[in-house]
C-alpha cells in the first residue's frame, strides 16, 4: 500500500476512463480489507452482503470526480461539467445498491453509513487541499475513517454491534496505521538517502512498540477482559519488520511494497477469521 501522496509522484497520468478509479491503492486495500474481514468474522455472507458492496466502492469512487471538480479551474467548464455527471452517477448508483442491501437485510441501518463516514471524507478532503505539511495527519484521518467498512458492514447487516465488531475496526486500525508508519519510513529513507542506521532505528522503534501493544493485549486477556485474538492484528506488521531488520537492506525497493501490503491485507483477513471462529 503506498500512501497517496507518495504513489501520486511515481504514477503517471492515466488515460481513457482510468481518471475514474482512485489512484490511492492504500484506500482500496483499507476498504476491502475492512468489508472482507467484517463479512468473514462475522460469518455473514448474504445477499444484503453482496450488494453492500458495490455501494461503498462506488462511495470510495465518487471521491475522484468530486476532487476534481473542486479542483477545476476557471474556463474548464466542460471539465466541470463531465465530473459532475460522473459523481452524480456514481452517488445514484450507490443509494440502488444501498437500498438493495437494506431490503434483503430487512434493516434500514446503512443509510445511517454514508451519514457517519462523510465528515472523515470531508476533512481527509480538506487536508489535502491544505498542502504537504498535513499529509500524516490527512492520512491518519483517512486510516478511520475507511475502516469504518467494518462497522458499517456489521451495522448494515443487522448484526449486533459487539465486542468483535470493535476489535475487528480497532485492530485493523492499528494494522494500518503501523503499516502507513514503516512505508513512510521507507519512502523517505529511498528518496533522501537517509543512513541507513537512522532507518533500523526507526524500524525498531515501529517493530518495538507493536510487540509491546501486543504483548500487553495478550496479559489483558489472560484476565478476562479480551478475547485472546484481539492480540493478532500488529502479527503481520511485526513480522514484516523483524524480517526487514534480519535482511541487512538499506531499504525497502519500491517495487515490492505493493505486493507486500497485498499479502499483509491477506495475512490480516486469513488470521482474524482462523482466531475469531477457532
Amino acid at each position: 500500500m503506498y500512501t497517496a501522496q507518495a504513489l501520486s509522484t511515481i504514477t503517471p497520468p492515466r488515460p481513457g476512463l482510468w481518471w475514474l478509479l482512485p489512484r490511492e491503492y492504500g484506500a482500496w486495500s483499507m476498504l476491502l480489507t475492512g468489508y472482507i474481514t467484517a463479512v468473514a468474522v462475522a460469518d455473514a455472507l448474504t445477499p444484503a452482503a453482496l450488494w453492500l458492496l458495490p455501494a461503498m466502492i462506488l462511495l470510495l469512487m465518487a471521491k475522484e470526480p468530486l476532487e476534481r471538480l473542486l479542483r477545476a479551474k476557471a474556463g474548464e467548464g466542460r471539465q466541470r461539467l463531465r465530473c459532475l455527471g460522473v459523481l452524480l452517477a456514481e452517488l445514484v448508483l450507490s443509494g440502488v445498491f444501498g437500498s438493495l442491501a437494506a431490503s434483503s437485510a430487512h434493516s434500514a441501518a446503512i443509510y445511517i453509513m454514508p451519514l457517519i463516514a462523510a465528515p472523515f471524507y470531508a476533512v481527509a478532503m480538506l487536508l489535502g487541499f491544505w498542502g504537504e505539511r498535513w499529509r500524516t495527519l490527512r492520512e491518519l484521518v483517512a486510516t478511520w475513517g475507511l475502516l469504518l467498512a467494518v462497522p458499517g458492514t456489521w451495522i448494515a447487516l443487522g448484526l449486533p454491534t459487539d465486542m468483535a465488531m470493535w476489535i475487528v475496526y480497532l485492530g485493523l486500525v492499528l494494522h494500518f496505521l503501523y503499516g502507513v508508519g514503516f512505508l513512510r519510513l521507507q519512502i523517505v529513507a529511498a528518496r533522501t538517502n537517509m543512513e541507513a542506521a537512522e532507518v533500523r532505528q526507526g524500524t525498531i522503534l515501529l517493530a518495538g512498540s507493536a510487540s509491546l501493544i501486543t504483548v500487553g493485549v495478550v496479559v489483558v486477556s489472560l484476565f478476562g477482559y479480551l478475547p485472546i485474538w484481539a492480540a493478532v492484528p500488529l502479527l503481520p506488521q511485526m513480522v514484516r519488520a523483524y524480517l526487514w531488520l534480519g535482511s541487512g537492506r538499506p531499504w525497502l525497493e519500491m517495487n515490492r511494497m505493493g505486493r507486500q501490503e497485498v499479502a499483509l491485507a491477506t495475512a490480516i483477513i486469513v488470521l482474524f477469521t482462523m482466531v475469531a471462529h477457532a
